[in-house]
């Protein structure tokens, strides 16, 4: 017989869990009564969602293991299936706050009620989320041609390391987080959109998921992070491309 060479298995990693904060800072959360998806929570708490799917569509999980699903009168409610079409949202995004498009066509948005509703043709302010890492203190990335982190031979934060630097997520504002590197200080960017790890003061980083363990980073500057053939870290882009993407 044949020897079998086993390989290790790599432990699931877990799922990404985000809390959705509303326009009046309040924080998404399912009600146990009905299923229904409202606006009332102060803070992350238990009831966060997780989110699962690629971009450009989204399915959001809520605590109770179901999907938020579309409903009869564009009523959102947490009681959908993974298979089912009306579970799966398209997600736009607004330097950092994330707009979620039903299967009809309309936009999510709180109701004066508080529920969660499918009812604008034109998403404004009030259909616009922001995004909590609820489960993700720091990031680790890899884009096209390796990790980001530094390197002895250059002062500049590059993007094709064997390694990662660990990057410690601060929560600023809605969907807005600080970049602060290993040693304690902050990312700061040149004029010419390259970052370097020792600012004194922190900037605003807009992170824009694009999947279950994907992302878009949108710098001080306006533009998309990418990762550059040359090796280093720049953000330039005005649009996202295949350069723009990182696992994390």
């Amino acid at each position: 017989m044949d020897e079998v060479e086993w390989m290790p298995r790599q432990p699931k990693a877990e799922d990404l869990r985000v809390g959705l904060i509303s326009w009046a800072g309040s924080y998404l959360t399912f009600e146990t009564y009905k299923n229904m998806v409202t606006a009332t929570a102060k803070g992350l708490g238990r009831r966060q969602f997780e989110c699962d799917g690629e971009s450009p569509n989204l399915q959001i999980r809520s605590a109770n293991g179901c999907y938020l699903a579309q409903r009869r009168h564009r009523t959102i409610l947490a009681d959908g299936h993974p298979l089912e079409s009306d579970t799966f949202f398209r997600m736009h995004w607004n330097c950092g706050r994330i707009i979620l498009q039903s299967p009809n066509g309309r936009f999510l948005g709180i109701a004066p009620n508080g529920l969660l509703m499918a009812n604008a043709t034109i998403p404004g302010p009030n259909e616009e989320f922001g995004i909590r890492l609820a489960n993700r203190p720091f990031l680790a990335l890899r884009g096209r041609y390796g990790y980001v982190g530094t390197s002895s031979e250059h002062d500049l934060l590059q993007c094709n390391m064997d390694q990662p630097d660990c990057i410690h997520l601060l929560p600023c504002r809605q969907g807005i987080y600080h970049f602060q590197a290993q040693s304690g200080s902050f990312w700061s960017i040149t004029s010419f959109g390259t970052f370097r790890p020792w600012g004194k003061f922190a900037l605003n980083f807009c992170i824009e998921l694009q999947g279950s363990n994907l992302l878009t980073v949108l710098a001080p500057n306006g533009f998309y992070m990418r990762s550059d053939r040359s090796g280093t870290l720049v953000a330039d882009s005005e649009d996202i491309t295949r350069e723009c993407i990182w696992e994390f």
